[in-house]
């Protein structure tokens, strides 16, 4: 995961504002990135844009368990006003770990009205200790008087492609242990070759950038759970199979052939 390179020249300068919105096409991507963002911000000892990934905060906040991240998500189907009004409250107590707090609003569109009202004030008088992040795949259902008072940011967000999408569910199955749900992935891998040659050029680049990840000690929970070793080893294994796949080789025994090896890689 990266950061929007402006939002990552603010925090190297240290310029960042009080309150910023990121904005996106995919909730799971802009949820990512606020959580690496507030564990930036609550971090000691950064390495310029992102956090040192083994400090004390780094570690507590891996474990959910940093008591400077303030967190309000959807009640259901809404934000309410009551969640932002504990919200202010909150944001008025000291850092306890940190130099500052971070407040994260996970789909701030699906605050109330009343909510968003009620969040104004805290956007006009913030403590010097706190920076608020918000996320949203639906600006335009946030007030102007919101939107006036934060800077925006704009994650690259692209739809992920069928065949990574696929091979992120393999190395997921993988990763958990989850031997038959691995195995009944081979219908969908045996379906066509290209879409099998597809899936091993996916799971290549999905280890690599998994691989740059845990280089950067900024591991998304994928990366944190795959050893270096397997995300080493899973590509040299799929490369071969795309190669056999390209010849008269039956589509079905190479998928499962592959599906057995990759699990014997991680065994």
């Amino acid at each position: 995961m990266r950061l929007p390179a402006a939002l990552e020249q603010a925090l190297s300068q240290n310029s960042l504002s009080h309150a910023l919105l990121l904005t996106g096409d995919h909730e799971r991507q802009l949820k990512d990135a606020a959580f690496l963002l507030a564990k930036r911000l609550l971090c000691p000892t950064p390495k310029g844009a992102y956090p040192c990934g083994t400090c004390r905060s780094c570690r507590s906040f891996d474990a959910s368990s940093n008591p400077d991240l303030l967190l309000i998500e959807p009640d259901r189907t809404s934000i309410k006003i009551d969640q932002i009004r504990t919200l202010r409250e909150e944001a008025l107590l000291s850092p306890m770990g940190s130099v500052r707090r971070a407040a994260l609003i996970s789909q701030a569109d699906l605050m109330t009205v009343q909510a968003q009202n009620a969040l104004l004030k805290l956007l006009e008088e913030p403590p010097s200790h706190l920076t608020l992040i918000l996320t949203t795949s639906r600006r335009s259902l946030l007030l102007e008087t919101i939107l006036s008072r934060v800077a925006v940011y704009a994650l690259n967000c692209k739809e992920d492609s069928p065949s990574l999408t696929l091979a992120e569910i393999l190395l997921t199955r993988l990763l958990e242990r989850d031997r038959y749900g691995l195995l009944a992935l081979q219908p969908e891998l045996a379906a066509k070759r290209e879409t099998f040659a597809e899936c091993c050029d996916a799971l290549c680049l999905l280890c690599r950038n998994l691989l740059r990840e845990k280089a950067l000690k900024t591991p998304s929970p994928l990366a944190a759970k795959a050893s270096t070793a397997a995300l080493v080893s899973l590509p040299k294994l799929a490369l071969s199979y795309r190669v056999h796949a390209e010849g008269a080789a039956s589509l079905p025994l190479l998928a499962t052939s592959m599906l057995i090896e990759c699990w014997e890689v991680l065994s």
